[in-house]
């Protein structure tokens, strides 16, 4: 029997919450930056800390991206989570109402965009 793997991600800043952001899947996403391995459609678990907060909150999810170590143009290896669960869809609030819209990434979201835009100083996890 397989076990699902738990990924934790403390998100420090606004900035790295509206660059973590995925507001294009449905029922909400976050790429996290990590170097552990995945394959699309694998089931883990998030333990998430948004900027600002003290508790951590648990979320399942489905890998449906992934950006491999030294991809062209990437700043972060890592994988794309679709909210999943009887939790996703107060997590998407959650998440969408602390989103500053007023902060400019230019559409651009952690291992999507085109070029290095930010050197947020974060290592991946």
């Amino acid at each position: 029997m397989s076990t699902v793997p738990i990924i934790r991600y403390c998100i420090p800043s606004q900035l790295e919450l509206n660059l973590s952001y995925m507001p294009f899947i449905k029922d909400g996403g976050l790429f996290i930056p990590t170097n552990d391995s995945f394959v699309l459609g694998d089931f883990v678990v998030v333990d998430l800390q948004l900027p600002g907060q003290h508790d951590i909150q648990r979320i399942e999810g489905k890998v449906i991206w992934i950006t491999p170590m030294n991809a062209l143009y990437q700043i972060y290896s890592g994988v794309g989570i679709q909210f999943t669960g009887d939790s996703a869809k107060s997590v998407h609030e959650q998440i969408k109402a602390n989103i500053d819209n007023t902060m400019d990434v230019g559409g651009y979201v952690y291992g999507i965009g085109g070029e290095k835009k930010y050197d947020n100083k974060k290592e991946p996890t």
